[in-house]
């Protein structure tokens, strides 16, 4: 049987690769998306997520904007990035959407989902946590609908890659645009895969991988995957540090569990002053499984086969 997953994301062009990668996954059922208002401008960020579903034969999966906000907002110069992916060619082959939308906000269609499901479901995260601990905190019942949380988030033994005034620069960005609902999925019972930024900094978006997509030319979610990585080339010039598959690497996990390995860690999130959104290590702290090293050619290739022989027809179970 498929496995049944809840995907929530926050818009950025990684984001957008790994809803790509997602719809081609055999095994994986996908059964709803929603859209977290944080490294987005979230009218484009929903309107290119639907319009992918379309281009991946997708369009029964529904999408539910966001509309809770993080205390901590991203910079307005990197949220822009779902607004030139929503007008790239070939996503505007069709006069318009027809991929679900849905006519909840994001936290209610989410509890809608979970407090429904059948059987417990994975939820996919690769934005803030904000909808989930919203959940958690009105319908606490939902929590045993989820077997699994996969988050790409946190910063474990490396340095965050927060650079805000008055922040010591410890917190990864997903746990700070929210630390309080960090904290909250924490402090439950779900069993979390976590993708800190200690292993998803290992696969930096090299020219060689986006380019490599140019050799698939033609096939349309190929075309769309080369010309989102193209999308973040300045990156390191404009920010000073990479571009990296934060959210790709974390999707990968539903498809080839064993591209990285994993520890077992005890940590915390901290909420308040200089570190806030960081994640410590605390012999007290939430037992999570933390991915550490990553087999960076394979997930290149991973990424590359999957997406070189799309043809349009949806890879993932419907059922």
């Amino acid at each position: 049987m498929a496995r049944a997953i809840y995907f929530d994301h926050d818009g950025a062009l990684d984001d957008l690769l790994s809803l790509t990668l997602l719809t081609r996954y055999r095994g994986v059922s996908l059964k709803g998306v929603t859209v977290t208002p944080a490294d987005c401008l979230i009218e484009p960020a929903v309107s290119v997520t639907r319009k992918i579903l379309d281009l991946a034969g997708a369009q029964h999966v529904p999408v539910a904007a966001g509309t809770l906000a993080g205390p901590n907002p991203f910079p307005l110069e990197w949220r822009v990035d779902a607004l030139r992916a929503d007008a790239l060619p070939v996503l505007n082959q069709r006069a318009e959407n027809t991929a679900r939308l849905s006519p909840l906000p994001a936290h209610l269609q989410l509890a809608e989902w979970l407090s429904t499901a059948p059987e417990p479901v994975t939820l996919l995260m690769i934005g803030p946590l904000t909808n989930l601990a919203w959940c958690l905190r009105e319908h606490p019942e939902v929590e045993s609908k989820i077997a699994e949380l996969v988050f790409m988030g946190g910063a474990i033994d490396v340095a965050g890659n927060v650079d805000r005034p008055g922040h010591d620069g410890s917190a990864e960005w997903n746990v700070y645009w929210d630390p309080a609902a960090a904290r909250r999925v924490f402090e439950s019972e779900i069993p979390i895969t976590l993708f800190p930024l200690d292993a998803t900094d290992q696969v930096p978006i090299t020219p060689e991988f986006a380019r490599s997509f140019g050799r698939h030319y033609g096939s349309p979610l190929s075309d769309l995957a080369g010309s989102l990585l193209a999308m973040t080339f300045g990156c390191f010039e404009t920010t000073g540090f990479s571009y990296c598959c934060w959210d790709s690497l974390t999707t990968s996990y539903l498809a080839e569990p064993d591209l990285c390995e994993f520890e077992d860690v005890r940590c915390v999130v901290l909420t308040e002053g200089v570190s806030q959104g960081r994640t410590v290590r605390a012999d007290s702290g939430r037992l999570v499984k933390c991915a550490k090293k990553v087999d960076a050619q394979r997930f290149y290739r991973h990424c590359l086969d999957v997406l070189a022989e799309s043809t349009g027809t949806p890879a993932f179970s419907t059922q």
